[in-house]
C-alpha cells in the first residue's frame, strides 16, 4: 500500500506528534519555524509509512537530513567563547 492509502491509528499520531515536538526544540530556537516543522513532519510520516514506530528513531529521521546538510555540531549550541 502506498503513501496516499496508509492510515495511522490515533495512539500512532500521538507518537508522531510528541516526536515532532521533540524534534522541533532540539533545533536552534531561530530554526523552529513553521517551514522547518513541515519539513520535520514529512521525513516522521515517511518514516512512519515504512513502518517505523520507536520514538528516537522518527526523531532520527527527522533531524539526521539537517545535520547532514549543515554538518556535525549543527544542532548543538554554539560554544561559548571569552574572545572577541
Amino acid at each position: 500500500m502506498g503513501a496516499l492509502g496508509t492510515g495511522f491509528q490515533p495512539d500512532e499520531i500521538k507518537l508522531m506528534r510528541s516526536v515532532l515536538d521533540e524534534a522541533a526544540i532540539i533545533l536552534p530556537e531561530a530554526e523552529r519555524t513553521s517551514v522547518m516543522k513541515a519539513k520535520l513532519a514529512s521525513r516522521i510520516l515517511a518514516a512512519a509509512v515504512k513502518g517505523e514506530r520507536d520514538p528516537n528513531k522518527l526523531r532520527i529521521a527527522a533531524l539526521l537530513e539537517e545535520m547532514d546538510v549543515k554538518g556535525p555540531g549543527a544542532l548543538a549550541p554554539p560554544l561559548v567563547s571569552d574572545q572577541p
